[in-house]
């Protein structure tokens, strides 16, 4: 088991280093929204109003998954084109 742990893979760190325009995409700051949503974190009144009839867990993983591929599809775009 300790060996496992010694090879645990961050994927916001990947996501942060190959997701495109990761700093100004939207779908980055949705999913911010409800993971702070699903956490009980505060979010401003606007996108309590917006997720407000969300199935949130239900929408933070399909663009979790979202997310994670196209910081794949780009990894693999850099490193075996």
């Amino acid at each position: 088991m300790e060996a496992n742990e010694n090879c645990k893979f961050d994927y916001w760190e990947f996501i942060e280093k190959y997701y495109p325009n990761y700093y100004s995409c939207d779908d980055i700051l949705m999913n911010d929204i409800l993971y702070r949503k699903i956490h009980n974190e505060e979010i401003c009144e606007e996108d309590e109003e917006m997720i407000k009839d969300w199935d949130v867990k239900s929408e933070l993983l399909k663009l979790d998954k979202m997310i994670f591929f196209k910081a794949l599809e780009k990894y693999f775009e850099i490193h075996y084109s």
